[in-house]
């Protein structure tokens, strides 16, 4: 099941929806994590002391525009410096961030069959839509509503 949901979290180059709450705007977003971009390349860490350094130079609930201060951009992806695919495994967001939180789509799209996954999973792509945009939407609930009306 772990599978699936990764799967799912990992769509449109990632779901950043569990990265913050009540997001705002597309643009607000990419203004937050521009800044938190530059930030990370000024401080440039290498070893797990400076990550942390990186990590803690924001308390977990300082959420500007509704944007985890984590999150940057490299090579268009936008993703978590601190996750443990990054780090050997050592998740570096423990006791920091949300570590297990799931949005009500994820929630639901884990009790669903392979078949309905499978439906949802070609109905996000036929959106065509941003990672950001498809984080909103997941974080929302609205894609999840909108698939439920259609199917």
């Amino acid at each position: 099941m772990v599978e699936k949901l990764t799967v799912l979290c990992q769509l449109n180059n990632g779901c950043m929806g569990c990265c913050g709450h009540d997001f705002t705007s597309a643009e607000k977003i990419k203004e937050v994590i521009r800044f938190n971009t530059k930030e990370f390349n000024n401080l440039k860490p290498t070893v797990t002391a400076q990550f942390l350094k990186f990590r803690d130079r924001a308390h977990p609930s300082d959420l500007p525009y509704g944007v985890c201060r984590n999150l940057i951009e490299h090579d268009g992806k936008i993703f978590c410096p601190l996750h443990p695919t990054l780090h050997g495994g050592k998740d570096l967001r423990e006791g920091h961030c949300e570590i297990f939180h799931l949005c009500k789509t994820a929630k639901e799209f884990a009790r669903w069959t392979n078949e309905k996954k499978e439906k949802f999973i070609d109905f996000i792509a036929s959106k065509k839509l941003t990672n950001i945009e498809y984080s909103m939407k997941m974080d929302d609930s609205s894609l999840l509503a909108e698939f439920e009306k259609e199917n």
